[in-house]
Protein backbone atom coordinates (compact mmCIF):
# COMPACT_ATOMS: atom_id res chain seq x y z
CA UNK A 1 0.00 0.00 0.00
CA UNK A 2 2.84 2.21 0.81
CA UNK A 3 4.75 1.90 -2.56
CA UNK A 4 1.68 2.36 -4.51
CA UNK A 5 0.99 5.46 -3.01
CA UNK A 6 4.69 6.76 -3.65
CA UNK A 7 4.07 5.78 -7.36
CA UNK A 8 1.06 7.22 -7.66
CA UNK A 9 2.29 10.68 -5.79
CA UNK A 10 5.76 10.50 -8.12
CA UNK A 11 3.30 10.24 -11.29
CA UNK A 12 1.87 13.62 -10.38
CA UNK A 13 4.69 15.45 -9.34
CA UNK A 14 6.93 14.16 -11.66
CA UNK A 15 7.37 14.83 -15.43
CA UNK A 16 7.46 12.23 -17.61
CA UNK A 17 10.81 12.83 -18.84
CA UNK A 18 12.86 12.69 -15.79
CA UNK A 19 11.02 9.59 -14.33
CA UNK A 20 13.21 7.50 -15.78
CA UNK A 21 16.37 9.35 -14.07
CA UNK A 22 14.44 9.63 -11.05
CA UNK A 23 14.06 5.67 -10.67
CA UNK A 24 17.50 4.81 -11.51
CA UNK A 25 18.54 6.86 -8.66
CA UNK A 26 16.06 5.22 -6.22
CA UNK A 27 17.31 2.05 -7.07
CA UNK A 28 20.80 2.85 -6.51
CA UNK A 29 19.71 4.81 -3.27
CA UNK A 30 18.26 2.03 -1.91
CA UNK A 31 20.68 -0.16 -2.46
CA UNK A 32 23.07 1.97 -1.15
CA UNK A 33 20.37 2.36 2.03
CA UNK A 34 20.85 -1.49 2.41
CA UNK A 35 24.19 -2.06 2.32
CA UNK A 36 24.86 0.97 5.13
CA UNK A 37 22.14 -1.14 7.50
CA UNK A 38 24.10 -4.27 6.80
CA UNK A 39 27.71 -2.84 7.67
CA UNK A 40 26.46 -0.73 10.46
CA UNK A 41 24.47 -4.13 11.90
CA UNK A 42 27.96 -5.88 11.35
CA UNK A 43 30.17 -3.04 12.64
CA UNK A 44 27.59 -3.48 15.98
CA UNK A 45 28.25 -7.58 15.98
CA UNK A 46 31.82 -7.15 15.50
CA UNK A 47 32.01 -4.80 18.56
CA UNK A 48 30.24 -6.76 21.01
CA UNK A 49 32.45 -9.74 20.55
CA UNK A 50 35.42 -7.86 21.67
CA UNK A 51 36.68 -9.30 24.91
CA UNK A 52 34.62 -7.21 27.71
CA UNK A 53 34.95 -7.96 31.65
CA UNK A 54 31.89 -10.59 33.33
CA UNK A 55 30.42 -8.65 36.43
CA UNK A 56 31.75 -9.55 39.68
CA UNK A 57 29.27 -10.57 42.79
CA UNK A 58 29.67 -10.06 45.99
CA UNK A 59 27.62 -10.19 50.11
CA UNK A 60 27.49 -7.30 51.92
CA UNK A 61 27.45 -8.46 55.64
CA UNK A 62 26.62 -5.71 58.62
CA UNK A 63 29.15 -5.44 61.07
CA UNK A 64 27.58 -2.37 63.07
CA UNK A 65 24.98 0.27 61.69
CA UNK A 66 25.48 2.45 64.81
CA UNK A 67 28.12 4.84 63.65
CA UNK A 68 27.59 8.25 62.89
CA UNK A 69 29.75 9.74 59.54
CA UNK A 70 32.13 7.36 59.67
CA UNK A 71 35.24 8.38 57.11
CA UNK A 72 37.99 6.50 57.53
CA UNK A 73 39.17 2.95 59.00
CA UNK A 74 42.00 1.13 60.23
CA UNK A 75 42.65 -1.77 62.82
CA UNK A 76 45.07 -3.11 65.33
CA UNK A 77 46.90 -5.37 63.88
CA UNK A 78 46.06 -9.27 64.51
CA UNK A 79 43.65 -8.32 67.01
CA UNK A 80 40.66 -8.50 65.76
CA UNK A 81 39.80 -4.56 66.48
CA UNK A 82 38.82 -2.03 64.16
CA UNK A 83 39.28 1.75 64.99
CA UNK A 84 36.44 3.74 62.96
CA UNK A 85 37.37 7.81 62.36
CA UNK A 86 34.10 9.68 62.39
CA UNK A 87 34.37 13.44 60.54
CA UNK A 88 33.27 15.43 63.56
CA UNK A 89 36.07 14.17 65.35
CA UNK A 90 35.84 10.85 67.43
CA UNK A 91 36.84 7.70 67.11
CA UNK A 92 35.15 4.22 67.95
CA UNK A 93 36.26 0.97 68.44
CA UNK A 94 34.89 -2.15 67.21
CA UNK A 95 35.78 -5.82 67.86
CA UNK A 96 34.81 -7.57 64.85
CA UNK A 97 35.32 -10.99 66.66
CA UNK A 98 32.60 -10.45 68.76
CA UNK A 99 29.95 -11.51 67.61
CA UNK A 100 27.72 -9.33 69.22
CA UNK A 101 29.23 -6.83 67.19
CA UNK A 102 26.01 -5.55 65.38
CA UNK A 103 23.74 -4.88 68.47
CA UNK A 104 26.60 -3.80 71.01
CA UNK A 105 27.29 0.49 70.23
CA UNK A 106 30.59 1.24 69.56
CA UNK A 107 33.08 2.23 72.17
CA UNK A 108 34.14 6.23 72.23
CA UNK A 109 38.21 5.76 72.98
CA UNK A 110 39.32 9.17 71.60
CA UNK A 111 36.75 12.45 71.11
CA UNK A 112 38.84 15.79 69.81
CA UNK A 113 35.49 17.16 68.21
CA UNK A 114 36.36 20.60 70.17
CA UNK A 115 39.65 20.57 67.59
CA UNK A 116 38.38 19.68 64.55
CA UNK A 117 36.69 21.97 61.64
CA UNK A 118 34.02 19.64 60.11
CA UNK A 119 32.18 22.45 57.97
CA UNK A 120 32.08 21.53 54.53
CA UNK A 121 33.02 18.20 52.05
CA UNK A 122 36.27 17.07 52.42
CA UNK A 123 36.72 18.41 55.76
CA UNK A 124 36.70 16.84 59.69
CA UNK A 125 38.29 13.72 60.44
CA UNK A 126 40.67 13.06 56.96
CA UNK A 127 42.26 9.51 57.72
CA UNK A 128 43.87 7.63 60.90
CA UNK A 129 46.91 5.03 61.13
CA UNK A 130 47.66 2.67 63.34
CA UNK A 131 51.39 2.24 64.11
CA UNK A 132 52.71 -1.06 63.31
CA UNK A 133 53.88 -1.62 66.38
CA UNK A 134 51.25 0.20 68.44
CA UNK A 135 51.46 -3.40 70.93
CA UNK A 136 54.58 -1.36 71.99
CA UNK A 137 54.18 2.45 71.65
CA UNK A 138 50.47 2.73 71.34
CA UNK A 139 50.86 5.34 69.12
CA UNK A 140 47.69 6.40 66.60
CA UNK A 141 48.00 9.33 63.95
CA UNK A 142 45.20 11.54 62.83
CA UNK A 143 44.70 13.69 60.06
CA UNK A 144 41.98 16.51 60.04
CA UNK A 145 41.06 19.82 59.71
CA UNK A 146 41.76 22.56 62.07
CA UNK A 147 40.92 26.32 62.36
CA UNK A 148 42.73 28.85 61.43
CA UNK A 149 43.32 32.85 62.28
CA UNK A 150 45.23 33.61 59.27
CA UNK A 151 42.93 34.98 57.14
CA UNK A 152 44.60 34.70 53.76
CA UNK A 153 44.11 30.51 54.59
CA UNK A 154 40.71 28.49 55.03
CA UNK A 155 41.69 25.56 57.16
CA UNK A 156 44.80 24.24 58.49
CA UNK A 157 45.39 20.41 57.88
CA UNK A 158 46.73 19.24 60.89
CA UNK A 159 48.64 15.63 61.35
CA UNK A 160 49.16 14.15 64.77
CA UNK A 161 50.13 11.54 67.33
CA UNK A 162 48.45 10.54 70.01
CA UNK A 163 49.35 7.98 72.68
CA UNK A 164 47.20 5.16 74.94
CA UNK A 165 46.09 6.44 77.97
CA UNK A 166 47.22 3.41 80.08
CA UNK A 167 49.10 0.42 78.46
CA UNK A 168 46.04 -1.90 79.95
CA UNK A 169 43.41 -0.11 78.40
CA UNK A 170 42.31 0.98 74.89
CA UNK A 171 40.99 4.75 75.58
CA UNK A 172 43.83 7.76 73.74
CA UNK A 173 44.95 10.62 75.97
CA UNK A 174 43.19 13.42 74.24
CA UNK A 175 45.80 15.36 75.88
CA UNK A 176 48.88 13.38 74.60
CA UNK A 177 48.60 15.40 71.13
CA UNK A 178 51.69 15.53 69.34
CA UNK A 179 51.79 18.15 66.39
CA UNK A 180 54.07 16.30 63.66
CA UNK A 181 53.09 18.75 60.51
CA UNK A 182 50.62 21.80 59.73
CA UNK A 183 49.57 22.37 55.91
CA UNK A 184 47.43 25.40 55.59
CA UNK A 185 44.59 25.28 52.83
CA UNK A 186 42.84 27.81 51.07
CA UNK A 187 40.39 25.58 50.05
CA UNK A 188 38.29 22.06 51.54
CA UNK A 189 40.19 19.45 50.12
CA UNK A 190 41.12 15.74 50.65
CA UNK A 191 43.84 13.78 52.60
CA UNK A 192 44.72 10.53 53.83
CA UNK A 193 47.52 8.61 56.09
CA UNK A 194 49.11 5.38 55.90
CA UNK A 195 51.51 3.34 56.63
CA UNK A 196 53.91 1.18 54.49
CA UNK A 197 53.67 -2.41 54.74
CA UNK A 198 57.20 -2.65 54.01
CA UNK A 199 58.77 0.54 55.10
CA UNK A 200 56.67 1.23 58.19
CA UNK A 201 57.19 5.11 57.01
CA UNK A 202 54.11 7.25 57.18
CA UNK A 203 52.66 8.18 54.30
CA UNK A 204 50.84 11.77 53.61
CA UNK A 205 48.24 12.48 50.95
CA UNK A 206 47.84 16.08 50.46
CA UNK A 207 44.96 17.66 48.30
CA UNK A 208 45.61 21.10 46.92
CA UNK A 209 43.61 23.52 48.06
CA UNK A 210 45.53 26.12 46.93
CA UNK A 211 44.12 29.38 45.50
CA UNK A 212 46.76 28.49 42.42
CA UNK A 213 46.38 25.39 40.27
CA UNK A 214 50.14 25.41 39.75
CA UNK A 215 51.17 25.01 43.69
CA UNK A 216 50.45 20.89 43.03
CA UNK A 217 53.34 21.02 40.68
CA UNK A 218 55.61 23.56 43.48
CA UNK A 219 57.90 20.74 44.67
CA UNK A 220 58.57 23.47 47.57
CA UNK A 221 54.80 23.28 48.73
CA UNK A 222 52.95 20.38 50.82
CA UNK A 223 49.66 20.77 48.90
CA UNK A 224 48.77 18.17 46.08
CA UNK A 225 51.66 15.68 46.90
CA UNK A 226 52.29 12.37 48.70
CA UNK A 227 54.63 12.96 51.27
CA UNK A 228 56.98 10.32 52.49
CA UNK A 229 58.31 11.09 56.72
CA UNK A 230 59.81 8.69 59.14
CA UNK A 231 57.91 9.02 62.54
CA UNK A 232 60.52 7.10 64.60
CA UNK A 233 62.62 9.64 66.60
CA UNK A 234 64.88 8.85 69.10
CA UNK A 235 65.33 11.96 71.12
CA UNK A 236 68.73 11.24 71.90
CA UNK A 237 70.35 10.49 68.50
CA UNK A 238 68.08 12.92 66.63
CA UNK A 239 67.13 15.21 69.03
CA UNK A 240 63.49 17.32 69.68
CA UNK A 241 62.47 17.02 65.71
CA UNK A 242 58.64 15.63 65.18
CA UNK A 243 60.31 13.13 62.09
CA UNK A 244 62.96 12.66 60.19
CA UNK A 245 63.23 12.47 56.04
CA UNK A 246 63.70 8.95 54.86
CA UNK A 247 67.46 8.98 53.14
CA UNK A 248 65.53 7.25 49.92
CA UNK A 249 62.79 10.10 49.56
CA UNK A 250 63.69 11.53 46.31
CA UNK A 251 64.56 15.11 46.98
CA UNK A 252 65.79 14.32 50.34
CA UNK A 253 69.33 15.88 48.91
CA UNK A 254 68.11 18.40 46.62
CA UNK A 255 68.65 22.36 47.18
CA UNK A 256 66.80 23.79 49.79
CA UNK A 257 64.32 25.08 47.88
CA UNK A 258 62.26 21.36 47.18
CA UNK A 259 60.75 20.02 50.47
CA UNK A 260 62.45 16.56 51.29
CA UNK A 261 59.59 15.33 52.05
CA UNK A 262 57.72 14.77 48.79
CA UNK A 263 57.55 11.45 47.27
CA UNK A 264 55.12 12.39 44.06
CA UNK A 265 53.55 15.16 43.10
CA UNK A 266 51.22 16.79 40.62
CA UNK A 267 47.36 15.55 42.70
CA UNK A 268 44.37 17.36 42.64
CA UNK A 269 42.71 15.75 45.43
CA UNK A 270 43.93 12.24 46.42
CA UNK A 271 41.10 11.22 48.40
CA UNK A 272 41.74 7.49 48.60
CA UNK A 273 45.20 5.49 48.56
CA UNK A 274 46.01 1.75 48.69
CA UNK A 275 49.25 -0.66 48.91
CA UNK A 276 49.19 -3.94 47.20
CA UNK A 277 51.34 -6.50 48.10
CA UNK A 278 52.47 -9.14 45.62
CA UNK A 279 54.57 -11.72 46.88
CA UNK A 280 57.92 -12.69 44.31
CA UNK A 281 59.89 -15.43 44.11
CA UNK A 282 62.63 -16.14 47.11
CA UNK A 283 60.27 -14.48 49.71
CA UNK A 284 60.59 -10.89 48.41
CA UNK A 285 57.53 -8.71 48.38
CA UNK A 286 56.37 -6.12 45.77
CA UNK A 287 54.78 -3.19 47.35
CA UNK A 288 52.60 -1.00 44.03
CA UNK A 289 50.76 2.11 45.49
CA UNK A 290 47.23 2.71 44.07
CA UNK A 291 45.81 6.32 44.26
CA UNK A 292 42.43 7.68 43.21
CA UNK A 293 42.96 11.81 42.65
CA UNK A 294 39.31 13.07 41.95
CA UNK A 295 38.69 16.28 39.55
CA UNK A 296 36.02 18.14 38.72
CA UNK A 297 35.64 15.90 35.69
CA UNK A 298 37.33 12.65 35.95
CA UNK A 299 38.71 9.87 38.57
CA UNK A 300 42.53 9.30 37.98
CA UNK A 301 43.61 6.09 38.89
CA UNK A 302 47.52 6.54 39.66
CA UNK A 303 50.29 4.07 40.44
CA UNK A 304 52.27 6.28 42.78
CA UNK A 305 56.25 6.04 41.97
CA UNK A 306 59.05 7.62 43.57
CA UNK A 307 59.45 11.51 42.11
CA UNK A 308 56.22 10.54 39.71
CA UNK A 309 54.62 13.99 38.39
CA UNK A 310 51.07 13.17 38.04
CA UNK A 311 47.63 15.19 36.78
CA UNK A 312 49.31 16.78 33.92
CA UNK A 313 47.05 16.00 30.79
CA UNK A 314 45.03 18.71 32.08
CA UNK A 315 47.17 21.43 31.86
CA UNK A 316 48.35 24.02 28.91
CA UNK A 317 51.76 22.49 28.73
CA UNK A 318 51.16 19.02 28.54
CA UNK A 319 51.78 17.91 25.20
CA UNK A 320 48.09 15.62 25.10
CA UNK A 321 45.12 16.17 26.94
CA UNK A 322 43.31 12.58 25.99
CA UNK A 323 44.69 9.51 27.45
CA UNK A 324 44.77 7.67 24.97
CA UNK A 325 46.80 9.96 23.08
CA UNK A 326 49.16 10.65 25.95
CA UNK A 327 49.76 6.44 25.59
CA UNK A 328 50.87 6.85 21.84
CA UNK A 329 53.25 10.09 21.99
CA UNK A 330 56.88 10.80 22.67
CA UNK A 331 56.98 13.60 23.70
CA UNK A 332 56.09 13.43 27.63
CA UNK A 333 59.18 13.92 30.32
CA UNK A 334 60.90 11.16 32.16
CA UNK A 335 59.35 12.11 35.11
CA UNK A 336 55.64 12.21 33.61
CA UNK A 337 53.19 9.00 34.47
CA UNK A 338 50.00 8.62 33.18
CA UNK A 339 47.29 7.36 35.38
CA UNK A 340 46.23 3.29 34.55
CA UNK A 341 42.84 4.73 34.17
CA UNK A 342 40.21 7.38 33.60
CA UNK A 343 36.84 6.60 35.16
CA UNK A 344 34.17 9.34 34.48
CA UNK A 345 32.68 10.34 37.68
CA UNK A 346 33.55 10.93 41.62
CA UNK A 347 35.75 7.26 42.29
CA UNK A 348 36.12 6.16 46.00
CA UNK A 349 38.69 3.78 47.16
CA UNK A 350 39.62 1.35 47.22
CA UNK A 351 41.32 -1.88 47.61
CA UNK A 352 43.19 -4.33 45.39
CA UNK A 353 41.91 -7.66 45.98
CA UNK A 354 43.98 -10.66 45.52
CA UNK A 355 41.49 -13.70 44.73
CA UNK A 356 40.19 -11.52 41.60
CA UNK A 357 43.61 -9.73 40.85
CA UNK A 358 41.67 -6.66 40.58
CA UNK A 359 41.02 -3.61 42.19
CA UNK A 360 37.97 -2.66 43.67
CA UNK A 361 36.32 0.47 43.89
CA UNK A 362 32.69 2.58 44.16
CA UNK A 363 31.35 5.54 42.81
CA UNK A 364 30.34 8.17 45.33
CA UNK A 365 27.40 9.88 43.32
CA UNK A 366 25.77 6.53 41.74
CA UNK A 367 26.52 4.31 44.62
CA UNK A 368 28.07 1.48 42.20
CA UNK A 369 30.85 -0.86 42.94
CA UNK A 370 33.61 -1.81 39.64
CA UNK A 371 36.47 -3.45 39.92
CA UNK A 372 39.61 -3.24 37.53
CA UNK A 373 41.81 -5.45 36.06
CA UNK A 374 45.72 -5.26 34.45
CA UNK A 375 45.95 -5.66 31.28
CA UNK A 376 49.25 -8.16 29.95
CA UNK A 377 51.85 -5.05 29.83
CA UNK A 378 50.08 -3.38 33.00
CA UNK A 379 49.66 0.08 31.32
CA UNK A 380 45.90 -0.08 30.97
CA UNK A 381 43.43 -1.36 32.65
CA UNK A 382 40.22 -2.28 32.13
CA UNK A 383 36.98 -1.96 34.27
CA UNK A 384 34.27 -4.06 35.03
CA UNK A 385 31.19 -4.04 37.23
CA UNK A 386 30.67 -5.30 40.74
CA UNK A 387 27.07 -6.74 41.71
CA UNK A 388 25.66 -6.82 45.22
CA UNK A 389 24.12 -10.20 45.16
CA UNK A 390 20.92 -10.17 47.61
CA UNK A 391 19.84 -14.02 47.91
CA UNK A 392 20.13 -16.91 49.63
CA UNK A 393 23.69 -17.96 48.32
CA UNK A 394 25.56 -15.22 51.03
CA UNK A 395 25.09 -14.94 55.16
CA UNK A 396 22.32 -14.42 56.81
CA UNK A 397 23.64 -10.70 58.09
CA UNK A 398 23.63 -9.63 54.56
CA UNK A 399 22.13 -7.06 53.18
CA UNK A 400 21.55 -4.72 50.36
CA UNK A 401 23.52 -1.79 48.83
CA UNK A 402 20.18 0.45 48.53
CA UNK A 403 20.12 4.29 49.52
CA UNK A 404 23.61 4.91 50.90
CA UNK A 405 27.00 6.46 49.92
CA UNK A 406 29.62 4.26 49.63
CA UNK A 407 32.70 6.39 51.78
CA UNK A 408 35.49 4.05 52.30
CA UNK A 409 36.54 0.89 51.43
CA UNK A 410 40.02 -1.23 53.53
CA UNK A 411 41.32 -4.67 53.60
CA UNK A 412 42.97 -5.64 56.87
CA UNK A 413 46.13 -8.11 57.33
CA UNK A 414 43.62 -11.25 57.37
CA UNK A 415 42.83 -9.91 53.56
CA UNK A 416 38.89 -9.21 54.94
CA UNK A 417 37.64 -6.60 53.09
CA UNK A 418 35.40 -3.55 55.43
CA UNK A 419 33.23 -0.93 54.01
CA UNK A 420 31.96 2.44 55.06
CA UNK A 421 28.47 4.03 53.83
CA UNK A 422 26.13 6.54 55.17
CA UNK A 423 22.41 6.64 54.38
CA UNK A 424 21.21 8.80 51.70
CA UNK A 425 18.34 9.70 54.33
CA UNK A 426 19.51 13.10 55.88
CA UNK A 427 17.49 12.74 58.93
CA UNK A 428 18.41 8.97 59.66
CA UNK A 429 20.72 8.85 63.30
CA UNK A 430 22.70 7.13 63.19
CA UNK A 431 23.90 6.97 59.52
CA UNK A 432 26.72 5.15 59.36
CA UNK A 433 27.28 1.59 58.88
CA UNK A 434 30.14 -1.05 58.34
CA UNK A 435 30.41 -3.82 56.23
CA UNK A 436 31.93 -7.00 55.40
CA UNK A 437 32.40 -7.94 52.04
CA UNK A 438 32.54 -11.57 51.55
CA UNK A 439 31.98 -13.79 48.49
CA UNK A 440 28.74 -15.56 47.49
CA UNK A 441 28.51 -19.43 48.39
CA UNK A 442 28.92 -20.53 44.36
CA UNK A 443 26.87 -22.75 42.93
CA UNK A 444 23.69 -22.09 40.20
CA UNK A 445 24.76 -18.22 40.89
CA UNK A 446 28.09 -18.51 39.07
CA UNK A 447 26.95 -20.94 36.98
CA UNK A 448 24.78 -17.94 35.39
CA UNK A 449 26.56 -15.48 35.53
CA UNK A 450 29.91 -16.71 33.34
CA UNK A 451 30.84 -14.74 30.93
CA UNK A 452 29.64 -11.43 29.64
CA UNK A 453 31.43 -11.51 26.07
CA UNK A 454 29.74 -14.93 25.19
CA UNK A 455 26.55 -14.10 26.53
CA UNK A 456 26.53 -10.82 23.95
CA UNK A 457 27.79 -12.56 20.99
CA UNK A 458 24.77 -15.20 20.94
CA UNK A 459 22.70 -12.07 21.40
CA UNK A 460 23.98 -10.82 18.36
CA UNK A 461 21.48 -11.05 15.43
CA UNK A 462 24.90 -12.17 12.69
CA UNK A 463 22.00 -14.19 10.83
CA UNK A 464 20.04 -11.21 9.73
CA UNK A 465 23.66 -9.71 8.39
CA UNK A 466 24.62 -12.83 6.47
CA UNK A 467 20.96 -12.81 4.43
CA UNK A 468 21.35 -9.16 4.09
CA UNK A 469 25.08 -10.10 2.30
CA UNK A 470 23.50 -12.21 0.50
CA UNK A 471 20.72 -9.72 -0.99
CA UNK A 472 23.55 -7.09 -1.88
CA UNK A 473 25.69 -9.52 -3.57
CA UNK A 474 22.41 -10.86 -5.89
CA UNK A 475 21.50 -7.50 -6.23
CA UNK A 476 24.41 -6.15 -7.63
CA UNK A 477 25.14 -9.26 -10.38
CA UNK A 478 21.36 -8.08 -12.06
CA UNK A 479 22.21 -6.83 -15.38
CA UNK A 480 19.36 -4.54 -14.40
CA UNK A 481 20.99 -2.76 -11.53
CA UNK A 482 24.55 -2.37 -13.46
CA UNK A 483 23.24 -0.71 -16.31
CA UNK A 484 20.95 1.86 -14.50
CA UNK A 485 24.18 2.95 -12.49
CA UNK A 486 26.53 2.95 -15.53
CA UNK A 487 23.92 5.35 -17.42
CA UNK A 488 24.21 7.43 -14.37
CA UNK A 489 27.73 7.97 -13.50
CA UNK A 490 28.02 7.83 -17.55
CA UNK A 491 25.32 9.64 -19.26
Amino acid sequence: MLCRLIQFVARQLIPDRFRCMVSRLASIAWAAFMASCCFMTLANCVKSTWPTLPSRHICLNLVNDLLHNPVDITEILHTGKLLIAERDGKIQLIDVHDAKSFALSPELILDISDKVLAKGDHMGVLGIAVHPRFKLNGFVFIMYSAETDDREFHHRQRISRFALLSTNGSEIDKFSETVLLEIYQSAPTGGQIWFGSDDHLLHIAVGDGSRSRRSRFDRGMHSGKILRINVDVDLSRDGNVPYKIPDDNPFAHQPSTLLPEVFAYGLQNPWRCSEERREMKRGTAQIRIICIDVGPKFSDFNIIQKGGMYGFMDEAFSPCHDLDNCRNTTKLKSEFRLPICRYPGVAVGGVFYNPWNSYLFADYMRGSLHYLKPTGSGSVWMRGPVEVVDNETCAPAHRPLTHQTVLNLHQVSDRILYMLTVSNDQTAEPNGHLYRISMPKWGSLSKRTGNTASQLTVNCPIFVNILCLLYLFFLLRQDSFLSALTRVIIP
